[in-house]
């Protein structure tokens, strides 16, 4: 497992080295005369093999839909569209139900960019037109589908109606090059969420994008029925396959996860990182809503608000890993406070506010506890650092503070400002706004501030509750990732112990 979670992007990259070595030695070696002239077969292997593309591609679409997944309506009609186009490329094969004729070329040359626009929203969502797409989905999932099945339709009726494009023209490098282009984006966004969420399927989705793109190397090749020809169809075919199998498996068997989903495609990184916590994460949670429902509520908005900040930030999908455990269980160590403290209504005395304090190092040592959790230890040790040196436990500054315990700062300040607390109610947005500006620098790291209100402005606030479900459901089956007391220190494992004593 630990060899699939280090897979990196030039790794991920060498998975396509079988599928470049085949088409280097046959586009332009000796096999690339070699021809395998079968029409009837190619026929009914083309057929048979994108009707049920194109079938797997509505079942995602309709995934997305049920589940109002907007990502993954969007692929699958992606999917959808160029399998359609590809089963025009089975009918029209010449010397089975028609003669020599232009679809044969026209569907095929067309059918992955056709996808690649249709995935558009998805491959670059910083876009305006993605932006718009974010909100009206099902109309363009619609609208693409539409289009796909006239153009198919057209074809199918008129074989000859637009002109074969010739091979080695500038347009053919055109087109080769935008497949490439947008299927490797899309395929790498998927390694994103894998190396996000350690969701296997995520990782056969985005090796099917990458196929897929490689699939278009065709146009190089020497002509119908070569071995270059009947390969690219294969790979073509297997990666529409990996793709479809990826994007349903890795949103089928999450139910209860997927109601809790809004349609903005931006937060794709917090639905793989909800499919990929562990159990010790839900147990956590699940304790803190025993003890203090207002502090549970409190971390479930701040995780999903980090992740948001984190990825507009522009970080790896190894920090914003990180980030979200570190921020989902940023106040963990408040297990440990004493109940009549925590939930003080008042302001705290000195010696209160010491013991408060303590959370951020107890929570620490908590994480350290499972080598899962561990990397975030020190995001949860470090949320209550300032930018100027005067927050605590290690009074760090500036840089010193990691970036993802800055963005988890920030997150937290603007939530427990604008939520109603047990000491407090809450503040209008603007307020809160004016005393992030106002702490900008020397509470907070600036770049974190201006990230998080640009988040704000564009997203809006947290409404949609993505891990309200986390901790509330059932995780008595799971064991092997719980906390084990014989790794916390002794002081650490005694008040947790009577913690859980003054729960009965």
């Amino acid at each position: 497992m630990v060899q699939h979670q280090r897979l990196s992007l030039p790794r991920w990259l060498a998975l396509g080295a079988p599928g470049i070595v085949f088409f280097a030695l046959v586009l332009r070696g000796p096999l690339a005369t070699v021809r395998w002239v079968s029409p009837h077969l190619f026929f009914w292997l083309v057929l048979v093999v994108t009707v049920l593309c194109a079938i797997g591609g509505l079942a995602v679409v309709t995934i997305g839909w049920r589940r109002r997944l907007a990502e993954i309506a969007i692929l699958g009609a992606s999917i959808t569209a160029s399998s359609l186009l590809a089963v025009v490329h089975g009918l029209t094969t010449p010397g089975v139900l028609y003669g020599s004729n232009a679809a044969i070329v026209v569907s095929a040359f067309i059918s992955v960019p056709l996808g690649v626009l249709i995935a558009m929203p998805v491959i670059a969502p910083e876009l305006r037109l993605s932006r718009a797409v974010s909100v009206r989905w099902r109309a363009w999932t619609t609208g693409a589908l539409l289009l796909a099945g006239a153009t198919a339709t057209t074809l199918i009726l008129d074989p000859d109606l637009v002109p074969a494009p010739s091979a080695n023209k500038p347009l053919t490098y055109l087109v080769v090059a935008i497949s490439l282009t947008g299927t490797f984006a899309l395929g790498s966004r998927h390694l994103r969420l894998y190396r996000v969420g350690r969701r296997r399927a995520s990782l056969v989705a985005s090796i099917g994008f990458l196929y897929l793109g490689l699939s278009s190397l065709v146009w190089f090749s020497t002509g119908p029925f070569s071995i270059a020809w009947w390969g690219a169809h294969l790979i073509d075919a297997l990666g529409i396959l990996a793709a479809i199998s990826g994007l349903g498996f890795a949103h089928f068997a999450d139910r209860s996860i997927a109601r809790t989903l809004s349609p903005i495609l931006n937060r794709d990184p917090l639905v793989a990182l909800e499919l990929g916590l562990t159990p010790t994460v839900h147990r956590f949670i699940a304790a803190l809503d025993e003890k203090d429902p207002v502090t549970r509520d409190h971390v479930v908005r701040v995780g999903e608000l980090a992740m948001r900040v984190g990825t507009r930030h522009g970080l790896t999908a190894q920090q914003l890993r990180t980030l979200g455990l570190g921020a989902l269980l940023h106040d963990v160590g408040k297990l440990l406070v004493p109940d009549e403290i925590l939930q003080k209504p008042g302001r705290l005395t000195t010696d209160e506010f010491e013991t408060i304090k303590q959370h951020t190092i107890d929570g620490a040592e908590l994480m350290a506890s499972s080598p899962l959790l561990a990397p975030a230890a020190v995001l949860v040790r470090s949320h209550h650092e300032r930018a100027d040196g005067s927050g605590y436990p290690d009074g760090l500054s500036g840089d010193q503070i990691p970036v993802e315990a800055a963005i988890i700062s920030v997150c937290d300040g603007w939530d427990a400002m604008t939520y109603t607390r047990h000491y407090r109610p809450a503040l209008e947005p603007e307020q809160a706004r004016a005393i992030l500006r106002e702490g900008s620098g020397s509470q907070w790291n600036t770049r974190a501030v201006d990230v998080l209100l640009d988040e704000i402005d564009r997203n809006g606030p947290v409404t949609t509750n993505i891990f309200d479900a986390v901790g509330r459901h059932d995780t008595s089956a799971h064991t092997a990732d719980d906390v084990c007391l014989d790794a916390l220190p002794d002081r650490l494992r005694t008040r947790w112990t009577a913690a859980a004593m003054a729960k009965t």
